[in-house]
Order: C-alpha cells, then structure tokens, then sequence
C-alpha cells in the first residue's frame, strides 16, 4: 500500500513519502514494508505482541517500527490513535533501507547527525526500546504535531508545506529519541547521591517544553520548590547550569532544522525556543562558531 503524499497545489510532481493515518486498520496491510511507522495511542490499556515480546502499557504510548517489525494488537483502544508513515529519505535524501541494514555503513557526519533520530528504528535497536509510555505533557505534544503534519499534507495550503510538516517529524523523532534517554536517567537515578527525583523531572520537563517560554521562576513554582534547591539540585545531577543545559537543548533542535529543512532562519528561531533573533544568532555562534546562515550552507 502506498502512503507517500503526492503535491496537488505547489511543485507539480512532487512527491512526499510522508502521511498519517487514523485508526490501526492500515496496520494490517500485507505489503507495507517500504515504510518506518511511529504509532500513537492516545490511552490504554494496550495489549499487543510485538516481534514476539509481550507488552501491556497503561496509558497513552508511542511505539517505533522499522520495516521488519511484526505486531499484532490483542487490546487496544483505537479511537484517537494515530500511525505516522515516513520513509527514511524523508530525513535523508542518502538513507535507504539497503544503507541503514548495513552494519558497516559509511556515513558522513552530516548522516551520523541524522541517524540520531532513526536509532529506535534500525535492524540494531532491541523491541524494548521501540516502545515508550508518554507523559500527558509528551502524548499532548506528539497528538498536535500529527495533527499539524496532516493538515499540512492533506491541504497544502502553503508552499512550505514540504519543508515544515518534515520539520514536524524532526520534532516528534527529537521527543522520541530523549524520551529514551530521560528513561535512561530515570533507572538509573538510584545512583544520584541526592536521593532526590527533583532534577530528573526537571531535565524531564525541559526535554519536552524546550520550545516554550521557561523561566527559572517558573520552574520553581512547577515543581514547589525554591530557587536555590532547584539551582543546586539541577548543577549537582546534570553539571550544568539549567540554563546552560536549555540552550544546548534549544540548538540541537534548531541545527537540525537548519541543516535538513529550508525553513527560514525566523521561524526555526521561534520554533527552537530562541524568541529574539539577535539572541539566538549570538548563541548560535558561540556554541557552533559559525551563524545559522553560514551553519546552513555549509551542512547543506
């Protein structure tokens, strides 16, 4: 079954193989292995085998399937659920299936950046990794996004249809890929001396709003605390200032868009979290030693 995305309005014979579709009922096509999917469901109890693991999630969950993965649902609520279907050249032009099943690839580092985003859908990721339990906050993010990228596909109402409903993937694969590290964090907090899961929810939190306005102020009032025990406890389990640990946050999320998409230079600021341009081009700099513009030609 073929779930690319053909232009009707802007660049005549362009072709997208990019869709989102409602429910799981495609799921069950025979022939649909040319395809990464990312499937949302809204609210569990969810009760699937896949790629013969048993699995039992509570509430709503993402799972990450490359195009060998097996699945089959035994419970599951289907209203509200959402399957994402994406090739891998939609992230880069160079990532065929043929590239990415090789154990010994060559990519250059431009790709190895890229691959950051597909590592829980490669041959190399266990099944565990491929499935994760969303907070409100991250389930919320995740449904808006989907929603976004098929309003964008199905009406293309402007001409950078393209460019931004793939840089609404990049934002879903960047909340995916952290979830899987912020788990990470979370199992093994026991070895954190402070005997306290405050920093944790906070990397949590900042993980997934890194877009919005966030104030020290703010946090502390988040998450009940004062703003020194946030400060300390945040330096002592990250090593970094909060601050510190945003803008790094903030830049991955903006080099990648300047690198794989053409967006403008504004709306990348704005969608990273950076509100003043001038702001966000100093940081740029300093951190990646060349400015957005200049980043952008020379990775493209």
């Amino acid at each position: 079954m073929n779930f690319d995305t053909a232009a009707f309005k802007y660049f005549p014979n362009y072709i997208i193989s990019m869709s989102v579709t409602e429910g799981l009922a495609e799921l069950n096509c025979t022939d649909d292995n040319d395809y990464y999917k990312i499937i949302y469901i809204k609210t569990g109890p969810t009760h699937f085998i896949m790629n013969e693991k048993e699995f039992v999630l509570s509430g709503a969950c993402a799972i990450c399937m490359n195009e060998q993965d097996s699945i089959e649902f035994i419970k599951v609520h289907e209203e509200g659920a959402k399957v994402l279907w994406f090739k891998p050249t939609v992230i880069n032009a160079n990532f065929t299936f043929e590239v990415l099943n090789n154990p010994n690839r060559i990519l250059s580092s431009t790709e190895y950046q890229d691959m950051y985003y597909l590592m829980q859908f490669t041959k190399e990721a266990v099944t565990n990794t491929k499935i994760l339990s969303l907070h409100t906050i991250d389930a919320t993010n995740i449904e808006h996004r989907l929603h976004l990228i098929n309003e964008l596909l199905t009406k293309q109402s402007t001409n950078v249809w393209p460019c931004r409903s793939r840089s609404y993937l990049f934002e879903i694969l960047f909340s995916l890929a952290r979830q899987e590290e912020v788990e990470d964090a979370f199992q093994s907090f026991s070895l954190y001396e402070g005997n306290s899961r405050l920093a944790v929810d906070v990397v949590y939190y900042l993980q997934s709003c890194y877009d919005q306005k966030i104030t020290i102020e703010k946090l502390a009032e988040e998450f009940h605390t004062n703003r020194t025990t946030l400060l300390s406890d945040f330096k002592k389990y990250t090593g970094q200032s909060i601050n510190q640990y945003l803008i790094e946050l903030r830049l991955t999320m903006a080099s990648t868009l300047l690198r794989d998409t053409e967006l403008t230079v504004e709306e990348i600021s704005d969608r990273s979290g950076f509100r003043d341009i001038s702001y966000f081009s100093k940081v740029f700099k300093k951190k990646l030693y060349h400015t957005p513009i200049e980043y952008r030609k020379i990775t493209n």
